[in-house]
């Protein structure tokens, strides 16, 4: 599915302001998936001669990061810091060199950057330049400053049909069981198929199959144990391979009434989930919540 067919919704909501000429001047798009993609739409839409047709010199150097007026900063992998804020001030101080109405920033996960940075990044917002647009996405909302989301123009994001990508990724020949656990950790066939390829996934795969046996045995304490020699020493798990393994329970779990404990696990290590965070000690963490069920 194209991203007009997935967020129709709000492609259509920015189209109507760009045609009333009523851009705001920030957004805030909040989803799991997709947001990078509408962020980099607007963009191109706004500063596209076409309005956002994609393939044209403009559209691919925004694409590219490679336009005057476009900065993109993400907290995706690592803490967004105040000099990076104060970068995006400092660029667009100057006078530029683009034939485009507008100079725009994408602040990717905003939710990860620093207090320092976040409060740095209020005072631009406080006084927004009539031709600066900010669009920041985070897929925690709770995590932004509520004086942050009340300057900025909240847009929710749909929430993709895991069943329609697994049909999709059934029909490509994937097994079922693997199609299934993949339409829940992707928003399109193209980044299902880009996450199977990495052998990572599949090592958590197993692990979570192989995990399921000392569930079923009620077992908690010699699951912990297995996680940690497993994600810890064997595989090596990453953040995104904890975010993979923890949301395989939310999937797999999450109508067995039996197992809700599991599910709540899960989602608390997932919330912690952050750029910086030891992932040996979220590992640890989960362990230690197994272990504190097998006490109940």
């Amino acid at each position: 599915m194209s991203l007009q067919e997935r967020q129709p919704k709000v492609l259509e909501f920015i189209k109507k302001q760009r045609e009333h000429n009523k851009v705001s001047h920030a957004y805030l798009l909040v989803g799991e998936n997709d947001t990078a993609a509408v962020a980099y739409h607007i963009a191109q839409s706004l500063l596209c001669k076409a309005a956002g047709c994609g393939v044209c010199e403009t559209c691919t150097r925004i694409q590219n990061h490679d336009h005057g007026d476009f900065i993109f900063v993400s907290g995706k992998d690592k803490i967004i810091k105040k000099e990076a804020v104060l970068e995006i001030k400092s660029r667009f101080l100057q006078t530029s060199l683009e034939d485009v109405p507008y100079k725009i920033y994408v602040i990717e996960d905003v939710d990860n950057a620093s207090l320092v940075a976040m409060n740095s990044f209020l005072k631009f917002l406080e006084e927004p330049e009539s031709d600066i647009i900010a669009i920041l996405t985070t897929s925690k909302i709770n995590r932004v400053l509520d004086t942050i989301k009340s300057r900025c123009m909240i847009l929710n994001l749909e929430k993709p049909q895991p069943i329609d990508l697994e049909n999709a990724l059934v029909q490509e020949g994937f097994d079922k069981n693997v199609a299934h656990v993949l339409s829940y950790l992707s928003a399109s066939l193209k980044e299902a198929k880009a996450i199977d390829l990495n052998p990572m996934f599949h090592k958590v795969y197993d692990t979570f199959h192989e995990i399921r046996a000392y569930y079923e045995r009620k077992s908690y304490d010699e699951a912990g144990i297995f996680i940690q020699v497993q994600a810890i020493k064997e595989h090596k798990f990453d953040l995104e391979s904890i975010r993979w393994f923890t949301q395989m329970h939310v999937v797999h779990y999450r109508e067995d009434l039996s197992n809700l404990d599991l599910v709540k696990v899960a989602l608390k290590i997932h919330d912690r989930i952050r750029p910086g965070v030891i992932s040996s000690m979220l590992i640890d963490q989960f362990a230690y919540e197994l272990n504190q069920i097998g006490k109940q």
